[in-house]
């Protein structure tokens, strides 16, 4: 078994171009907007990438109504904040092979693509995703991603961000029955957790997936409620220096608390999202 990574996480939103503003003015450097499509034609969404030496965070909305796919309506009726977390992996076909043998519900691979802007013109990027079954992992929109053409997503212009964020190092998901989700990342990544006060870990092969509680969450983020149940709450980015983070949200007059040797801005600042800094 290959251990997978982090590959991305997502933000789903119901204004891309708000949230783009707002990632923009948190210092990340976004890609320009790209559209989603598949074998059954386009999809009617749309993104905008912060590309990382490790993994990439996603920002992703609807752009034709009348194209676009069920699934991200369902997801934004629950609240516009993170939903989407992607694992990594070098071959799609073993990965739904070796999810299928431990028992999760889980979708045969499929092909998408996405014209990325590339220079002065576009160059198409493939991928295969494995959709982890919605009934049977309704905290997020879990899913297998392989990449067939790396070098069009990761290209060297877009890797530094005036915020100083070098990686994606985690993501964090709020749940009622901490225990179960717990059993069924185990099951969907081939990881066993630890346990600690606060939930569950998975430390990847890349990247980290932390289960708690909803109880638990005002210890390291004090005065977060989730608005819902099952909620992805938070993803985590390392950073050169956490103070540069501080001073940057400070000048436009966001509000940073501290967490475990880094910082963390709230959702209401970040389009629905927590973001947490760390070295």
């Amino acid at each position: 078994m290959t251990t997978p990574w982090l590959d991305h996480v997502a933000l789903a939103t119901d204004d891309l171009d708000r949230a783009a503003a707002v990632y923009r003015r948190l210092g990340f450097n976004l890609t320009p907007r790209s559209s989603h499509s598949g074998d059954d034609g386009p999809w009617g969404t749309g993104n905008h990438c912060a590309m990382f030496r490790d993994g990439y965070f996603e920002l992703i909305g609807i752009t034709d109504p009348a194209l676009y796919h069920d699934h991200l309506k369902a997801a934004l009726a629950r609240y516009t904040g993170l939903h989407l977390i992607a694992l990594g992996t070098d071959d799609s076909q073993n990965a739904y092979d070796e999810a299928v043998s431990r028992g999760v519900a889980i979708d045969e691979p499929y092909g998408i693509a996405r014209q990325v802007p590339h220079g002065d013109s576009a160059r198409e990027g493939r991928f295969h995703i494995t959709q982890v079954d919605p009934a049977w992992f309704p905290e997020a929109d879990f899913f297998f991603c392989q990449h067939h053409t790396p070098d069009v997503l990761w290209q060297a212009d877009l890797l530094d961000h005036p915020n100083g964020v070098t990686g994606l190092a985690g993501v964090t998901l709020v749940a009622s029955d901490p225990e179960a989700t717990a059993r069924r990342v185990a099951a969907v990544s081939g990881v066993t957790g630890t346990e600690s006060e606060d939930g569950h870990r998975f430390v990847l092969a890349r990247g980290t997936i932390d289960v708690v509680a909803a109880e638990g969450l005002g210890r390291p983020f004090a005065g977060i409620v989730p608005p819902v149940l099952p909620w992805v709450v938070a993803v985590t980015f390392t950073v050169a220096d956490p103070q540069a983070i501080e001073e940057r949200a400070s000048s436009q007059g966001i509000k940073t608390e501290a967490a475990g040797g880094g910082i963390w801005i709230g959702p209401d600042d970040a389009d629905g999202a927590l973001l947490v800094f760390r070295t």
